[in-house]
């Protein structure tokens, strides 16, 4: 018996440790949001919890297989069990259930927990809106410091194949917005009101949270505070057409003088787009006025 374990835990280690050219990590993406740090901590949690009952189960099989095996000339040992033998082991698994089901709903309740933004963030006084709350989110100059209140609400509208960001200024239907890469700045909170036009789509970015479902006529609430600048690349997990594969998402998270120049920069060429267009439009109504002139001259004639 000592030898058949000793054989099977060799090879399971030697499972756990082989690394193929072409492995998938068990490992979730490095957090860079709070809410994130409390996804992969359960991440963790409940992996242990799985391999301790796999490995837990697999040795109590081992066991009674060697124990309880047949031989030749002789019959298998049996045996018997008083009243109440299977208590541990089912008061056991029942603790561990409760204790899983109450590190979940802490968990949940500790990653949808809004936190404010930081010293570094960017100011309210910034954002040029009127910011719309949510029942958990820190409300504007609640803090001691006025940099540690309202977040920066963006909204992130799906449809097919891409996301189109609108950031907060101007009115609605007329705000700034952009296609495909979201700019925030660092260590500020963003609460994304996430939404599809279309069919439906998942807002996920591992890096910074977890998954948000994208539904026509409806909006989901989701949030992240970036702690490192960099560039961080999600996708959807959600079938939502032939051009599915292509569904990406990029979050740049740039310092708050960057971000601030990030949307006047993109104001300003929808102002100047918006100028041409009235230009564009202008000039056809005047040569239409002046065909029309024309015309009616001739008539007179």
């Amino acid at each position: 018996m000592p030898r058949l374990l000793t054989c099977a835990l060799a090879l399971l280690g030697a499972l756990l440790l082989a690394s193929p050219a072409h492995a998938i990590s068990i490992a979730p993406e490095t957090p860079r949001s709070p809410n994130a740090d409390g996804i992969v901590a359960t991440w963790w949690v409940m992996l242990a919890v799985a391999a301790v009952l796999v490995v837990a189960i697999n040795v109590a099989l081992l066991v009674a297989i060697v124990r309880f095996r047949a031989a030749r000339g002789r019959r298998p040992a049996r045996t018997t069990a008083a009243r109440g033998a299977l208590r541990p082991a089912v008061g056991g698994l029942a603790v561990l259930v409760i204790a899983t089901l109450v590190f979940g709903v802490v968990m949940t309740a500790d990653v949808r927990s809004v936190e404010p933004t930081g010293p570094g963030g960017l100011d309210p006084a910034e954002q040029e809106t009127a910011q719309v709350g949510i029942s958990d989110a820190p409300a504007a100059g609640g803090g001691e410091d006025p940099a540690l209140s309202a977040p920066l609400v963006i909204d992130a509208v799906a449809q097919q194949w891409l996301w189109r960001f609108e950031y907060p200024g101007g009115q609605p239907g007329q705000r700034t917005f952009s296609y495909g890469d979201l700019v925030v700045p660092v260590d500020t909170t963003v609460i994304l009101d996430v939404t599809s036009i279309d069919v439906a789509h998942t807002w996920w970015v591992p890096a910074l949270g977890g998954q948000v479902q994208a539904l026509p006529g409806s909006v989901s609430e989701t949030w992240f505070k970036a702690t490192e600048e960099g560039r961080y690349e999600g996708n959807s997990t959600t079938f939502s057409g032939t051009g599915f594969p292509s569904v990406r998402a990029w979050v740049n998270v740039v310092s708050v003088p960057d971000y601030i120049a990030h949307v006047e920069g993109l104001r300003r060429d929808l102002e100047e787009a918006q100028e041409a267009v009235a230009g564009t439009d202008d000039e056809a109504g005047a040569t239409d006025a002046e065909a029309g002139a024309e015309t009616g001259e001739e008539a007179a004639e």
